[in-house]
């Protein structure tokens, strides 16, 4: 896989990456482990139609999960490689055993991600953060309620707005389409 297009989105959505491995801020961390565990958790409940329980209840919805930041507890980056590394080969295995054309749907994922920062083709104000009359760019684009700051940022001499959550999280403006995975499925039989 390659990480491109995650890299574009990074600079799109304004979050900086560094040159060399790092831990990063707590904060930072604990948005990772929000994305990883939510998309994960998709994948086991929706996907694979199982319901895992945690300590007697059980977990049915993807985004269910708090996520605490425990000061005395450091991360350990030979346990990130590792776990992060074991992730991927899990997700290959499940590729491999349920014959999932993986890597023909993250490059639709990725360019279907892409599709969350709004393209500004005619944009003539400078970049930075709008002001909530201003969402709209002049052109009709509707963020959801969870978007708390839309801001204007230049990558490759192009201009796109990025509506974000409390969390940092990039959210979806009214342009936005689903992915469509559709063609990736297997042609049902007859028999």
């Amino acid at each position: 896989m390659d990480d491109s297009k995650v890299r574009l989105f990074k600079a799109l959505a304004d979050q900086k990456y560094p040159e060399n491995f790092d831990v990063s801020t707590p904060e930072k961390r604990k948005l990772g482990a929000q994305l990883l565990l939510s998309e994960t958790l998709e994948y086991v409940i929706k996907g694979l139609g199982v319901t895992p329980t945690v300590s007697g209840t059980p977990i049915t919805e993807a985004d269910a999960l708090q996520y605490e930041i425990v000061e005395d507890r450091r991360p350990s980056p030979l346990e990130m490689i590792d776990g992060l590394a074991d992730v991927a080969y899990t997700m290959y295995w499940n590729s491999v055993a349920f014959k999932i054309p993986l890597d023909q749907a993250y490059d639709l994922v990725c360019d279907n991600n892409l599709e969350k920062f709004v393209h500004l083709q005619e944009w003539s104000s400078a970049e930075g953060p709008l002001t909530k009359a201003s969402w709209d760019c002049n052109i009709g684009v509707v963020w959801p309620k969870e978007v708390s700051s839309v801001e204007v940022v230049k990558v490759n001499d192009s201009y796109y707005a990025v509506g974000k959550d409390a969390r940092g999280k990039v959210r979806k403006p009214s342009t936005y389409k689903p992915v469509d995975l559709s063609g990736l499925l297997p042609v049902a039989s007859n028999e």
